[in-house]
């Protein structure tokens, strides 16, 4: 039994930024498919949630949803993180255009989970530069992983739980952080009208002063609020400095979540909580036992922020709404079916045909 309390949380429309359906993407029947649907929406009522912006690595399942459940769901189409991009080569503007004819509300999340150099495609680099343009010309939002959490680079540091997951980056020739950081920066810079949000607030929460000026130079980034529970635990170590920062940033920060890194209603709730908690109140307390293996379990207490109002209503949808638009789009069906066909998407094209 979930035994997080609830009930003093704001009652401001809540959209979750960033939320997974990798669980889908491996040869998913429809079925699956339907109960997946009928998960998320409980925790949508449970958390409680206003909407979710879903996204997968491949086919068509956001768009089921969306459809499924009018008006509870946006979705991000696929574009490949910087390991996968040589094995799709595309036209950009046609292949944005098409997503956002099929009813896609942005892109990703994709972006650069490190890999090793010689699988790498930087995002400055000219295989990603028709992206860039095409979703700058559009108006279509991107959200984009850039790194990962700085012990990642040190055995030492490393936690056991990521290194069974393979995340650990001292281990052979991958790039560093700061280049990482370099192409993303380059991005922005010749790119000053995207819409792009950074997810896990670029992996610089031990960097205050670096994040606030990366603001500053990119008027156009924003970020999002999703853990690596580091981030939390690192912001609550100078909570004073990090409230100041969220208060004169509000207009750039997003909430998300990572579900889908979680695989269960009681998961997934558990990381709704941790980050409501640490949004609206000034409560010190620790990971709970319901949250999956990946929200490390900290010695020293999470210090809520206990933000105001008005940037509490801002990081919790007001941004979102602003970059993705008020309502989602509406999704073609037939033409949705027809491209998941095409894609070899079999779950989700008899998902969509049991629509009409």
């Amino acid at each position: 039994m979930i035994t997080m309390e609830t009930s003093g949380f704001s009652d401001a429309k809540v959209i979750d930024c960033h939320a997974h359906l990798w669980m889908l993407r491996n040869h998913v029947d429809d079925e699956s498919l339907r109960r997946q649907g009928e998960s998320l929406i409980e925790v949508v009522r449970d958390a409680p949630l206003s909407q979710v912006y879903v996204f997968g690595r491949g086919g068509n399942p956001a768009l089921y949803l969306k459809a499924r459940y009018p008006g509870k769901f946006y979705a991000g189409g696929y574009a490949p993180w910087t390991g996968d991009a040589s094995g799709f080569k595309v036209d950009w503007p046609s292949y944005i255009g098409s997503l956002i004819d099929l009813g896609y509300d942005g892109v990703g999340e994709m972006g650069s989970k490190p890999v090793t150099r010689d699988k790498h495609t930087p995002l400055d680099s000219k295989y990603y530069e028709g992206l860039w343009e095409s979703c700058e010309s559009e108006k279509f939002p991107v959200l984009c992983h850039v790194g990962d959490v700085e012990d990642f680079w040190h055995q030492e540091l490393t936690p056991e739980w990521a290194k069974v997951r393979g995340w650990g980056y001292w281990k052979d020739d991958y790039p560093a952080m700061e280049e990482l950081w370099a192409e993303i920066e380059n991005v922005l810079t010749a790119h000053p009208r995207l819409r792009i949000v950074l997810c896990h607030l670029l992996f610089m929460s031990p960097h205050m002063e670096r994040l606030e000026e990366f603001l500053h130079d990119h008027r156009n980034a924003h970020l999002d609020l999703t853990p690596g529970i580091e981030l939390l635990y690192n912001i609550s170590r100078r909570r004073e400095d990090w409230r100041r920062f969220f208060i004169e940033h509000k207009d750039r920060i997003l909430l998300g979540t990572d579900i889908g890194m979680s695989t269960t209603r009681p998961q997934h709730l558990a990381r709704i909580w941790l980050l409501r908690k640490f949004i609206e109140t000034g409560e010190e307390y620790h990971t709970p036992e319901e949250a999956d293996d990946a929200l490390t379990r900290y010695d020293e207490p999470f210090i809520g922020l206990s933000l105001p109002t008005s940037s509490i209503e801002k990081i919790y949808s007001g941004n979102f709404m602003r970059l993705w638009g008020k309502k989602p789009r509406p999704v073609n069906v037939d033409a949705a079916i027809a491209a998941s066909e095409k894609q070899g998407d079999a779950s989700a094209a008899k998902a969509l045909r049991s629509l009409d």
